[in-house]
């Protein structure tokens, strides 16, 4: 199981950097960067209430020692569904306006055989 866990440690750290690379440009950033603080610190929450509502369920049990490990795995689940999730608010709230741009080609195709 902590095997398990160790793999899925590299995905969380994926989706964070994920959901920090994909913030909408703006030109005032001050919104932006609030909602995506307000996201992680709700993130955080979420572990937090998780971690205490698996500590709690579990603590009566035999396997009462086990509940980091699943909590962790609580985790790894939850907190990448709520990134996307936020994810999408962003872009819906903060989102391009405008259109996009064309496709920019940076050499001449004309010569080039497909």
């Amino acid at each position: 199981m902590l095997f398990a866990v160790s793999l899925m440690i590299p995905l969380l750290v994926l989706a964070v950097w994920v959901f920090w690379r994909l913030t909408p440009p703006r030109p005032e950033t001050g919104p932006v960067r609030a909602f995506n603080a307000a996201a992680v610190v709700l993130a955080l929450v979420l572990a937090g209430g998780i971690a205490w509502y698996v500590q709690g369920s579990m603590a009566g049990g035999t396997d009462r020692g086990m509940w980091p490990v699943v909590t962790a795995y609580y985790v790894m689940a939850v907190v990448p569904l709520w990134l996307a999730v936020a994810g999408v608010l962003r872009r819906l709230i903060f989102g391009a306006r405008g259109p996009s741009k064309p496709l920019e080609i940076s050499q001449d195709l004309s010569k080039t055989r497909f």
